[in-house]
This record gives C-alpha cells, sequence and structure tokens, in this order.
C-alpha cells in the first residue's frame, strides 16, 4: 500500500473488491463529477505517458462541448481557487473530510457564488492570474453541488473536464481504481510494438549493438513476437503498448506491467500513485531519444540510471536481463488496466556468442550515432587496413571493427574511457566528432570554451552526458549556439553565457531564442551584461539572437453587453503581459491565448462600460502596443 498511514486513519471504513492501494476509500464516497450516472467516455487516463509528465487523473470527453454542469464529487469545502492562461486554466479544489482533495480543472467559468468570490480578489490584486485559497469551510460544498461549468480554459487542447482525486500529501490517486460506473471498460490493453536495446557495448541484439523494434503480431488478448531473437548479455526490453475504453478511440496508458522471465516475476510496473515532485521522471521512465527519433513513446520495462520513480514493485536486477550463450528465456509481459482487463505479450530470446563477422546486412543509421555511453561509428569497408584511429586534445587511440558485414564496419566507441574529437579512417577520410566534455550527473560541473560557458547543477542532469557544443555562424549569416542534439533529457535547467561571434546593432534589443525547428523560433530571453549573454534552457538544441521590434497587434473584435473584446497577437517574441483601463481605473480583461481573445469584465456588473478605455499589451521583447476607444 503506497498511501501514506495518516492517511488510512483518516479513511472510512475499508470496502470490498478494491485494490489494495486503495482500501479504506469507500466506493460509494466520491460521485462522478460530470453527466453522473450516464455513460462517460476517457480522452485521458491515470499514468498516461506525456511528453512531459505523467497524466494525473481523468480527462472526461464533453463531446466538444463547452458548459456542461460540474459537481461536487463528495462533501466537503473550496480549499483553493486558481485562474490562469496555461496549466490548468480555471480550477478548483475541494477538501474532502475523508482526507482527500478533488480537482476539477479547464473550467469555462465558476458557480455564481465562487466566481464573485474570485473576481473580487481579482480585483483586489490587479491580476487576471490569481492562486487563492480560501478560508477553511468558507465555501462548504455539497456532494453533487453544481461548482462549475466545463470549459477549456488553460493548456486543454479541447473541451474537457480534467478530474482528479488527490492523498493527504496531494498524491494523485487513480479515480478508476476506486470505481465509478460511468465509465465502461471491458478492453483489454493493445500491445503494437517491442524494443530490445543492448544495454553495455559488449552486448548485441541479432548480433549488432543497439536499439531495435520489432511489431508484435496478434489481437485481443493475445500479442507475440513470432520470430526468436538472439541476444548476448545485458539487454533493456522497451515496450509501446496503450489501453482503450468502451466507445472511445483514444489511446490511453497502462497502469500495470508486469514482466516474467521463465515463469518468475522479474518486473513489476504500477502506477497507483503519482507525486508531483517526480512527475519529470516520465522523461527517463519512458526511452527520450526513441520518442524524438520515432514519436513513439516506448514504456522501459527496466530501472535506467537517474530514475528515482518508486513505483516499480518488482525489479530483479532492475528488470535487466542477462543472456549468456545457450540460454533461453521465455519471456511473458502481462498488461492490466484499472478494471482489471488483462493482455500479454510472449517472445523467446535465444542467447549466442558474439560474432565479428555478420550474415546478415547490418542496420546503419546515420555515419556516427550514440547509444547511451557508447559511440557507434559506421564506415564502408575498402581493401585497406580496417583500424580506424581516434584523435582528442590528451592523444589517440587505435580501434578495430567490433564488427562488419561484406559492405560496412561497425566501430564502437566507450564514452566513459575516450572523449574522441575526430576519427581518421584507413583511406584518409576524417570525421569530425566535436566531443568536449564528460559531464556527471549529480555533480555540479562547469564547460568553459573561449567563446561560451555551460554551467550544469546536480540536478540538472538524469544521467552522464557526452557533451558536443559548437558556436558558429551558419551559411545564412546567422549566428549558433549548438548544445548537442536534443536527445538526452534534462532534469533541471543549464546556465548558458556567450561572447557574441557577430557585431551586432543594438544588441541590447535582442533576446536569445530557441531555433531548434527554424520554422518556429521559441523565446528564452536572456540578459545582457556587458558584451556578453547569459540564459538558461532545459532542452538542448540550437539557440540564436533574433531582434524582435514589432509590438503586438491589438484588434477591437466587438462593444456589446456591457463588454468590450479584442483580439491580441505577437509574431515573434510572445504576449508578455496586459493592462487595461477605464477612465484612469483597473479593469479587468480576462485572457484566452488559444484563441488570442481578451474580454473585459467588471466588478460591478450594473455600472454600465463607458468612457475613456486604454488597453497596454507588451511582448517579451519589451514592445508595447496602446489602443485606446472612447465608450458611449
Amino acid at each position: 500500500m503506497r498511501l501514506n498511514k495518516s492517511i488510512t486513519l483518516l479513511l472510512l471504513t475499508i470496502s470490498t473488491g478494491l485494490w489494495a492501494q486503495y482500501k479504506g476509500i469507500d466506493k460509494d464516497y466520491f460521485e462522478f463529477p460530470i453527466q453522473p450516472d450516464q455513460i462517460n467516455y476517457l480522452s485521458g487516463n491515470m499514468g498516461e505517458l506525456r511528453s512531459s509528465h505523467f497524466h494525473a487523473g481523468l480527462d472526461i470527453k464533453t463531446a466538444g462541448k463547452e458548459g456542461l454542469k460540474v459537481y461536487a464529487a463528495a462533501n466537503g469545502y473550496v480549499s483553493r481557487i486558481r485562474i490562469g492562461t496555461g496549466g490548468y486554466g480555471n480550477c478548483i479544489y475541494i477538501q474532502h473530510p475523508n482526507g482527500t482533495t478533488t480537482v476539477y480543472a479547464h473550467l469555462q467559468r465558476f458557480n455564481p457564488i465562487i466566481a464573485k468570490y474570485a473576481l473580487k480578489q481579482q480585483y483586489k490584486r490587479r491580476s487576471f492570474t490569481v492562486n487563492l485559497f480560501p478560508k477553511r469551510n468558507e465555501f462548504v460544498i455539497k456532494k453533487g453541488e453544481i461548482i462549475g461549468l466545463s470549459g477549456n480554459s488553460g493548456s486543454s487542447t479541447g473541451p474537457h473536464l480534467h478530474f482528479e482525486i488527490r492523498g493527504l500529501n496531494q498524491e494523485v490517486l487513480d479515480p478508476l481504481r476506486i470505481g465509478f460506473a460511468e465509465i465502461k471498460d471491458n478492453i483489454a490493453p493493445t500491445a503494437q510494438r517491442i524494443a530490445l536495446k543492448t544495454m553495455d557495448i559488449d552486448a548485441r541484439v541479432n548480433n549488432q549493438f543497439g536499439r531495435y523494434e520489432f511489431a508484435l503480431e496478434g489481437s485481443g488478448k493475445q500479442f507475440m513476437l513470432k520470430d526468436t531473437v538472439e541476444v548476448f548479455g545485458k539487454i533493456g526490453l522497451e515496450l509501446y503498448a496503450f489501453d482503450q475504453h468502451n466507445g472511445a478511440t483514444n489511446r490511453n496508458g497502462v497502469p500495470l506491467i508486469d514482466v516474467l522471465v521463465n515463469n518468475s516475476l522479474h518486473f513489476q510496473q504500477n502506477i497507483d500513485t503519482i507525486r508531483f515532485s517526480q512527475q519529470k521522471n516520465i522523461l527517463i521512465h519512458t526511452n527520450y531519444q526513441a520518442q524524438k527519433e520515432g514519436r513513439r513513446r516506448f514504456n522501459k520495462l527496466y530501472i535506467d540510471d537517474g530514475n528515482s520513480l518508486d513505483f516499480y514493485d518488482a525489479k530483479v536486477n532492475n528488470g535487466f536481463l542477462y543472456v549468456g550463450p545457450g540460454e533461453v528465456k521465455s519471456i511473458q509481459i502481462k498488461l492490466t488496466d484499472a478494471y482489471k482487463n488483462q493482455s500479454e505479450v510472449k517472445l523467446i530470446l535465444k542467447g549466442i556468442d558474439k560474432q565479428l563477422a555478420l550474415k546478415s546486412k547490418i542496420q546503419s543509421r546515420k555515419r556516427q550515432y550514440i547509444v547511451d555511453n557508447t559511440l557507434m561509428l559506421f564506415h564502408k569497408k575498402d581493401s585497406l587496413s580496417s583500424n580506424i584511429t581516434l584523435y582528442n586534445q590528451q592523444g589517440s587511440i587505435v580501434s578495430e571493427p567490433s564488427y562488419f558485414d561484406d559492405r560496412t564496419n561497425v566501430y564502437l566507441v566507450d564514452l566513459r574511457r575516450f572523449l574522441p574529437q575526430k576519427a581518421v579512417f584507413s583511406n584518409g577520410e576524417t570525421e569530425p566528432l566535436f566531443f568536449a566534455d564528460r559531464i556527471p550527473a549529480s555533480n555540479a560541473h562547469s564547460y568553459l570554451s573561449e567563446t561560451y560557458s555551460l554551467s550544469f547543477s546536480k540536478k540538472t542532469l538524469f544521467d552522464t552526458v557526452y557533451l558536443r557544443p559548437q558556436h558558429y555562424i551558419n551559411k545564412n549569416n546567422v549566428e549558433i549556439i549548438e548544445v548537442d542534439q536534443d536527445l538526452h533529457p534534462l532534469k533541471g535547467a543549464i546556465k548558458a553565457e556567450f561572447q557574441p561571434l557577430r557585431k551586432y546593432e543594438s544588441l541590447e534589443d535582442y533576446h536569445v531564442y530557441n531555433v531548434s525547428n527554424p520554422n518556429s523560433p521559441a523565446f528564452v530571453g536572456g540578459e545582457l551584461k556587458g558584451e556578453k549573454f547569459t540564459f538558461q534552457f532545459s532542452t538542448f538544441g540550437k539557440y540564436t539572437l533574433l531582434k524582435d521590434d514589432v509590438a503586438p497587434t491589438i484588434t477591437k473584435r466587438s462593444i456589446k453587453n456591457g463588454r468590450i473584446s479584442l483580439t491580441i497577437k505577437d509574431s515573434l517574441s510572445g504576449i508578455n503581459n496586459f493592462e487595461a483601463k477605464l477612465n484612469g481605473e483597473w479593469i479587468l480583461m480576462n485572457y484566452e491565448p488559444k484563441r488570442s481573445l481578451i474580454w473585459s469584465e467588471r466588478l460591478d456588473k450594473n455600472k454600465p462600460l463607458a468612457g475613456e478605455f486604454e488597453l497596454r499589451v507588451s511582448d517579451n521583447a519589451g514592445n508595447e502596443s496602446i489602443f485606446k476607444q472612447k465608450i458611449n
């Protein structure tokens, strides 16, 4: 059981038929928060693998509409109210007598009593964005009471209700394990692909080093990898799977995964609770590099270096498989959803000796490729010597092929032992490698070059990174700080400082942007100190200096029903802040970034919207636009 002991003491009588982690919560304690007693559908479930976090709670569909009534799931009082442009948008938290908290996010609006309180606080703070904590029992709520209407506020990508149940320490529980008749699910999880990854330089999958994906055959509850896979050494398994509920095509997460090796439990994942302090571990729980290269989020069935998640209940050898020559490993992977629907994946691994000369064709990638601590170099075979020479500032080493076929040599370099800056092949061809430093995890570290520096805290990395930074002016005369490729997840930020290579007019008007996607520069900011720029970033990639001297645009949409609505947009750095006044007095402007829409709301609804209206909008580069309108 992962619930805090103090929660256990507070929870009501133990009900039967619930999962062990949720004993003590009466299955009838909570009412479904939207369209109760009707069949509902989910677009997201607890623990679903998102790009930057594990999904908490449930995303309940609203048929693409806003304005559905949202009900309190149980008796309690409003403990928190949030209003913002991102995240949960308009959100209510209700504290319950049994020690749990329910969360209702992306609301269109609150009920009139809560809305009136929130509006007063916005005017008091002169801010659209607020985070409010009403006094205990200031807003007492009864089970089934309407607390607001469903919407699409915040970072929502479409109308729905995001609903959570949290424990005493604000850890998120899975509502489906508590039980709601409104969600029907008799569909077992689906498994589509499995990946086998070599976990050290000596390991092999079908005689080759690296990570290899295989399509699974089957449907319903049975999936399999038909062909036996020949392996050697330390191997990691990864799985691409999803769960679906009745009446919905959305691909949700699989909370429980058991891995059995020769009928013995080897690894177990059980996403029964989520702590927000561990959310970033999603980047190491899934294969970040594979996601960036193939857009699929593979669930690692092993615990990688730097992973501090605590929902792995069984972990023989941290989930890794060690397969020697002649050994046969029968693998069974059981996938179980919150309704106990179960499917399984079967495959066979056979241990063989490593081979130098391969009969099968080598699956070459780029000329150089990194897998964890190992650099792979691919080079066409020629009639000369197959050896290559690797150089760095300290000296050189000669490397032989680790394996080859009739056309290609593959060289494997242990980056923990030698960090090469270039490779010279037997035909005289040179391959630049750009490795500059070995950055350890869990230790503060700085890298210095002639024109820039990078600072890592002990909380920046999940695992060791072999840094390949470059500072150059590209063929389009654009200055680029390239801090490796975005193939390594970062747990925290890296601080950078650089001396610009180019001459810029009015350098103080420039800011740092991420241009890993050159068609969509992302504002980072930074600060000019003397002749150097400093900035922080949380993803590897390419950065540059751009000048934004174009102010935001403000376009009037309408003036009716006692409010003015406008559209505000910015072409490069993005909207930073806004402020409106009516006859010199501050007036609230609600903001919906997804629609670039901003509209007024009076504290006194009976007071007419009349007089001199002024709206100031600034972007992240400091450009400001002013809109003025006399309203009769």
